[in-house]
């Protein structure tokens, strides 16, 4: 399945169905800059990313944006694109907020996110045959640059006793995603 063509389809679905989340600047502080960021300089990464990111706090358009997002951020089913590392910081942010309408769902995009962006041990057969080499996936080293800017997102998000409650994280969950932000 060709990622970018059904994250495009779904970012403009999602743009016709609620037209008022491109009219209108980011309603949440956890979005503060994100339409600054250069979106189409990113490969395989669609312009509307903010219109996607401004549904996720829209309580109509969130399940949408969700699943907009998630055509975005990955290139297949153990793979994240290029645009990951550049949504990350207000991935932590928006899933840190309990008011987010499927803040769950946003987290478990962040844990996949910290597992993905786990270096590969260049000495382990079964690492690359799985992951492939580090140097064929820049969004890896990106994620986890993104992950320790912003680790004390990453450590509201480990104390959060309401988050975790309902997910019931075990232990290599967190392990991952407090490796993943250098804690």
């Amino acid at each position: 399945m060709d990622h970018e063509a059904a994250a495009v389809t779904a970012t403009a679905a999602l743009t016709e169905a609620y037209p008022h989340l491109r009219q209108e600047a980011s309603p949440h502080p956890a979005l503060e800059g994100c339409e600054d960021v250069e979106w189409s300089s990113i490969p395989g990464c669609p312009v509307d990313v903010p219109v996607t990111l401004c549904g996720l706090v829209d309580p109509g358009a969130a399940e949408m944006a969700e699943r907009a997002l998630d055509w975005l951020v990955m290139s297949g089913p153990m793979s994240m694109s290029a645009t990951m590392p550049a949504v990350l910081p207000y991935l932590l942010r928006l899933a840190a907020d309990p008011s987010i309408p499927r803040r769950n769902e946003l987290f478990g995009l962040v844990l996949v996110a910290a597992a993905l962006s786990a270096p590969t041990a260049p000495d382990n057969a079964w690492d690359l045959a799985v992951s492939g080499p580090e140097n064929d996936h820049p969004e890896r080293a990106l994620c986890r640059v993104a992950f320790v800017a912003d680790a004390a997102w990453v450590r509201r998000l480990l104390a959060d006793d309401e988050l975790l409650t309902g997910l019931h994280l075990d232990e290599d969950d967190r392990t991952s995603l407090a490796q993943a932000a250098g804690l």
